[in-house]
Parts: structure tokens; C-alpha cells; sequence
């Protein structure tokens, strides 16, 4: 029993769970890249946002959350980056080796990355299991502008 009353009881349907009919749908549309984005994120946005807009993962709505994506990957990027030139640890002053910081900002951005994959499919296993729309059909007038 919920704190106010009994939880609503969720139905499964031939093992699948099954949203409400009436769930917002956003038309799919392929946002700009946004000005702020560092050098390395709008590249990664580059690559990433015209695969998922054809995949009908990609609305207007989804920009801030693909701009924390890339940027997210682009901190990762560049942790990698200085770790490989310099090394997992440096020398204190008397002598005994420590973690780069560097490492412990990657692994923060390792855990982030990991949600953001997910939500959109970046990885195969939550491809897998995201339930790809539909292409949009065009409607009636939309056919007969084209075919002027």
C-alpha cells in the first residue's frame, strides 16, 4: 500500500509493457546544434544526431539532453586524452604517486554517459529494447503539394 492509498496496478500485455494511447507524441525534427557546445561536443553531435533524427529517436525537445550527451562525451574525450599523454597518476611532493584527477572526473562522466546512452539507444542493448517508431506517413495534402 502506497503512502496514500493502494498503487495503481500496471498491465502487462503478451509480456510487453504497453504505454497509455494517449502518450505525447513529438514529431520527430532535427535540431540545430547549439552555438554553445565545446569544439568536441558539437562533433559528436555531428555524428550522432542525423542517425538518431532517421531513426525517429530525435525531436526538438530532445536538444538539451543531447547537448548533455555530447558535452558529457567531450569531458570524457579529453580525460582520456591527458590520461594517456601523462599517465593515471603523478608524484607528490613527497614522493608517493596519486590518482590524476583527471581519472575521477572520466569515471563521474563514465556513470553520466551510461543514462544518456540509454535514453537514446547509443548502445546495442538499449537498442534492442527501445520500441522504434514508425516513419511518419504523409498525409493527403502534403502528397499532392509534392507531386506539383
Amino acid at each position: 500500500m502506497g503512502a496514500r492509498g493502494p498503487l495503481p496496478k500496471l498491465q502487462v500485455v503478451d509480456g510487453t509493457f504497453q504505454p497509455p494511447a494517449n502518450s505525447p507524441k513529438a514529431k520527430p525534427v532535427l535540431p540545430k546544434c547549439p552555438t554553445w557546445l565545446t569544439k568536441e561536443a558539437k562533433r559528436e553531435w555531428k555524428r550522432v544526431a542525423g542517425p538518431l533524427y532517421r531513426a525517429g529517436l530525435l525531436t526538438e525537445l530532445d536538444t538539451n539532453s543531447l547537448a548533455m550527451y555530447c558535452e558529457t562525451w567531450a569531458r570524457f574525450e579529453r580525460c582520456q586524452k591527458t590520461l594517456a599523454q601523462e599517465g593515471d597518476t603523478y608524484i607528490l611532493n613527497n614522493g608517493e604517486p596519486k590518482q590524476r584527477p583527471e581519472y575521477y572526473i572520466m569515471k563521474d562522466s563514465m556513470k553520466e554517459l551510461r543514462a544518456l546512452i540509454t535514453l537514446f539507444g547509443l548502445a546495442p542493448g538499449p537498442r534492442m529494447r527501445m520500441e522504434l517508431p514508425e516513419p511518419p506517413a504523409q498525409d493527403e495534402m502534403e502528397e499532392l503539394l509534392n507531386g506539383i
